[in-house]
C-alpha cells in the first residue's frame, strides 16, 4: 500500500549547518517486502554494506535542494524498504522527479541515490505480469528521459545497483559510488535480457566483449572492478551522496560551445589556455578540440592552404583557475544562468591581471548584471559566438553601460583576427539577433494556434528562401532550449503565478503549445519527435505528425478556437512583418546603429536569404507604407500582441515620406555607437 501526504519542510544539513528548503512535496511511504532480483539485502560476508548516511530517508521523486555557491542541485531518493525495488510507484515518482527537476529554474542539476545504504535491487517482479501497460511509464521511457536531461545527472550509488537499478544509473550522465558497492544485470538467471537499455548502454560505456560477460553470465562486481570497466567514474569511501552533490554541482566549461570558441582561437594562431572544473570533462573537451582541429587541417590541406595553423601546441588545457592570472582576455562559454556567469565573473576579476578583457558568450543575458560582479565593468563585454562556432562567421558584440572604446576596439580585433564578421550591438534581453526571433517565432505558433499545420508555416517561409522553416529550426535546436528561458522568464514553470490564464501573461497573448510539447517529452529531433516526427532520435527527415495534428485539433477546442484557412501571404506577413517591426524598435532604441548592422546579423547568423539583403533592406524594397498597413491591420484583428502594434519609428518614417534606407538613422534623433 502507498500512502500519499503533502507538506512542506526544512532539512538540516549536519555537515555544513546550512538550512535548506525543501518545499511543498509529495511523500511515498512504502511498506511491505517487495522480491528482487537478487537474493541479498544489505550485504554479505564478501560484500560488506557500506555505511549508511545521515540524511533522512525520502520519497522518490521528492528533490531536496543542496545550495552549493551559486548552483543547487536536487537529489531525488529511491525510496521502497528494504532494497528499493523500482515499483510501479517507484518509477512513476522517479519520472515526477526528474520532471519537477527539470522545469525548476533553480536547480542545476540532479543526484539520483537510494536509501538505507541501497541504491535499487532492480525490478519489482511481482508486477511483471500485473500491469498493463499505461498503467505507468515505463522504466525504459523514464531512463530516456534521465539522459536526455540538460541538466547534469549523477548517479550516487550505494549498497548494490542490480538490474534496473544499474539500468537506471546508465542513464545517469556520472556514476560515483562507494567502494563497498556492487553493480551487474543478473535477469539471465531468471531467463530474461535487461529490459530498459542496459543492453545498448553497458556496451557504449565499456565496450562490446566486456558488457557481453556481464549480461550473459548476470554476475556482480564490486566497485574496484566497475570502475576499472568504466561502468563507473569514481570511488569514495566517504558520504557517497555528499562526492555526488559536489560532483554535480562543478561548472561544464568546455562544452559544445567552448570547443568551436577554442577551435577558433587556435586556428587563428593565437595561445589558448582551455579551462574546466572537472577531469572527466576536461578529458572529454580535449578529444573534442582535438578532433576538430584536426578536421579543420585536413580541410585546410583539401583546398590547398597550410594546415599548420591548426597547431595543437599553441593550446593548453588545465584545471587551475590560477593559469588564467596573466591572460590578456577571457571568454567564458558556460550555459546561460545568472547566477552562475555572475560567481565566474567574480572570480575571474579577483585572479585575472588589472587589464585583462573579460568577455562573456551569451545570446540573451543582461551584460551590466554580469559587470556588476566584478570591479571593472569597463573591461566586460558580450561575445555572442553562433554554433558551431568554429563554423559560423557572425560575432555579436555586447557594449554594457560601462564597457570602454578600447574593450569594444578589442572585442572587434578580435572578431577580425579569428576570421568572424564582428557588429557591436546594445544591451537588452536577447540583443538583436534572438530579438527579433522572438516575435517571428511567437507568430509562428500563433499560426497554428489559429489553423495552420507546422509545414504549411515552413513551406510558406522556406518558399521565401530561408533554409530552414521556425518549427524544423526549432526541432533542430531542440525545443528545450526556448523552454528553458521561458522559464527563467517566469512565462511558464514553477515560477508562473498560480491561477494565471494558459493564453495570457498579463494582458499579452502567449501561446501555451511549445510548452506543452516540452512536457510531453517532445524535444524535437533529439527525442525523435517535436513539432514533426522523425524515424529515430537523432534522425533529419521530419515528416508531418498525425499526432500532433490531432494535438492541435484538440487544443483549439479545448480553448474554444475556430480553425481557419490562413493563406501563404498571411503566414508571411504576420512572422516576417512582425520581426522587420522589432528590428525599427531596436534602431529606435539604439540597440543597432544602423539598419545595415541588423541585416548583416541576420544574414550571417540567422539563415535570412541573401537574395533579399536582409530583412531592413527587404522593408526598403517593398515600402514602409505597405509594412505599416499591414501591421496596423494585424494589430487591429489581435489587439493582445503588442509585437504586431508598428513602431514608433516605423511611422515616424513613413510620415517623412519613406526615405531610402541610407537617410532612416538621420530621422532617429540619438547617436547610439561610442566608437
Amino acid at each position: 500500500m502507498l500512502s500519499w501526504t503533502e507538506h512542506a519542510q526544512y532539512t538540516q544539513n549536519s555537515k555544513t549547518g546550512a538550512e535548506h528548503f525543501v518545499g511543498l512535496h509529495r511523500s511515498l511511504a512504502a511498506h511491505g517486502r517487495s522480491p528482487a532480483l537478487c537474493r541479498s539485502r544489505q550485504g554479505t560476508p564478501d560484500r560488506p554494506a557500506p555505511p549508511r548516511t545521515q540524511s533522512r530517508p525520502l520519497a522518490a521523486g521528492m528533490a531536496q535542494q543542496y545550495a552549493r555557491g551559486a548552483a543547487a542541485v536536487a537529489v531525488i531518493r529511491l525510496n521502497n524498504p528494504p532494497l528499493n525495488t523500482l515499483s510501479s510507484a517507484v518509477v512513476r515518482a522517479l519520472e515526477q522527479g526528474v520532471k519537477k527537476a527539470d522545469v525548476d529554474p533553480a536547480v542545476k542539476a540532479v543526484v539520483i541515490c537510494g536509501t538505507n545504504g541501497t541504491f535499487s535491487a532492480g525490478a519489482d517482479i511481482r508486477g511483471f505480469s500485473s500491469v498493463q501497460a499505461g498503467d505507468r511509464p515505463s522504466l525504459t521511457s523514464v531512463i530516456n528521459l534521465i539522459e536526455r536531461s540538460e541538466k547534469p545527472v549523477v548517479a550516487a550509488i550505494e549498497g548494490m545497483a542490480l538490474g534496473g537499478g544499474l539500468e537506471v544509473a546508465l542513464g545517469c550522465h556520472y556514476r560515483i559510488a562507494h567502494v563497498q558497492a556492487w553493480v551487474g544485470l543478473p535477469e539471465v538467471t531468471l531467463g530474461l535480457l535487461p529490459g530498459a537499455g542496459g543492453t545498448q548502454r553497458l556496451p557504449r560505456l565499456i565496450g562490446v566483449p566486456a558488457a557481453l560477460d556481464l549480461i550473459t553470465t548476470g554476475k556482480h562486481v564490486l566497485a574496484a572492478e566497475a570502475l576499472k570497466l568504466g561502468i563507473i567514474d569514481e570511488i569514495v569511501e566517504e558520504n557517497t551522496i555528499d562526492a555526488a552533490i559536489h560532483l554535480a554541482n562543478k561548472v561544464s566549461g568546455l562544452g559544445t560551445m567552448g570547443q568551436g570558441i577554442v577551435t577558433s582561437l587556435v586556428k587563428a594562431k593565437m595561445s589558448v589556455v582551455a579551462l574546466e572544473q572537472d577531469q572527466k570533462q576536461l578529458e572529454v573537451g580535449v578529444r573534442a578540440v582535438t578532433s576538430l582541429l584536426e578536421h579543420e587541417a585536413s580541410k585546410m590541406q583539401w583546398i590547398g592552404q597550410r594546415p599548420d595553423a591548426c597547431d595543437p601546441a599553441l593550446l593548453q588545457f588545465t584545471l587551475d583557475f590560477g593559469v588564467l592570472q596573466d591572460a590578456d582576455l577571457v571568454i567564458e562559454a558556460v550555459f546561460e544562468d545568472m547566477a552562475l556567469k555572475k560567481e565566474i565573473f567574480h572570480k575571474l576579476s579577483a585572479i585575472c591581471k588589472p587589464g585583462s578583457f573579460l568577455c562573456t558568450n551569451t545570446s540573451a543575458l543582461d551584460i551590466d548584471e554580469i559587470a556588476s560582479a566584478t570591479s571593472r565593468p569597463h573591461q566586460v563585454i558580450g561575445t555572442h559566438f553562433f554554433s558551431p562556432a568554429h563554423v559560423m562567421k557572425l560575432l555579436e558584440i555586447i557594449r554594457g553601460r560601462h564597457t570602454s572604446p578600447i574593450t569594444i576596439a578589442t572585442a572587434m580585433g578580435l572578431a577580425k583576427t579569428i576570421g568572424k564578421i564582428g557588429v557591436v550591438v546594445g544591451n537588452c534581453f536577447g540583443f538583436v539577433g534572438n530579438r527579433m526571433m522572438t516575435p517571428y517565432a511567437e507568430q509562428a505558433v500563433f499560426l497554428l494556434e489559429e489553423g495552420c499545420k507546422p509545414e504549411e508555416v515552413d513551406q510558406a517561409l522556406e518558399g521565401f528562401g530561408f533554409n530552414m522553416g521556425p518549427f524544423r529550426m526549432s526541432d533542430l535546436a531542440g525545443l528545450d532550449v526556448g523552454w528553458r528561458s521561458r522559464k527563467g522568464q517566469g512565462l511558464t514553470g514553477p515560477e508562473l503565478a498560480p491561477g494565471t490564464p494558459a493564453r495570457l501573461r498579463g494582458r499579452r497573448r502567449y501561446s501555451p503549445l511549445p510548452d506543452l510539447l516540452c512536457e510531453n517529452g517532445r524535444y524535437g529531433q533529439k527525442t525523435g519527435m517535436g513539432w514533426y516526427q522523425y524515424e529515430k532520435p537523432g534522425a533529419r527527415i521530419a515528416n508531418p505528425d498525425p499526432w500532433l495534428h490531432n494535438f492541435l485539433i484538440g487544443y483549439r477546442d479545448s480553448h474554444h478556437i475556430k480553425a481557419r484557412f490562413i493563406d501563404e501571404e498571411e503566414i508571411l506577413e504576420r512572422c516576417l512583418y512582425t520581426l522587420i517591426n522589432e528590428g525599427f524598435q531596436i534602431l529606435d532604441d539604439g540597440i543597432a546603429s544602423a539598419p545595415e548592422d541588423i541585416d548583416v546579423i541576420y544574414i550571417h547568423g540567422y539563415g535570412w536569404p541573401k537574395h533579399r539583403g536582409g530583412p531592413m533592406f527587404y522593408a526598403s524594397t517593398i515600402g514602409l507604407p505597405r509594412i505599416l498597413a499591414k501591421l496596423q491591420k494585424y494589430s487591429e484583428a489581435h489587439p493582445d500582441i503588442p509585437r504586431v502594434q508598428p513602431s514608433a519609428f516605423l511611422k515616424k518614417l513613413v510620415l517623412v515620406g519613406n526615405p531610402p534606407l541610407k537617410e532612416w538613422m538621420s530621422h532617429a534623433g540619438h547617436q547610439s555607437s561610442k566608437l
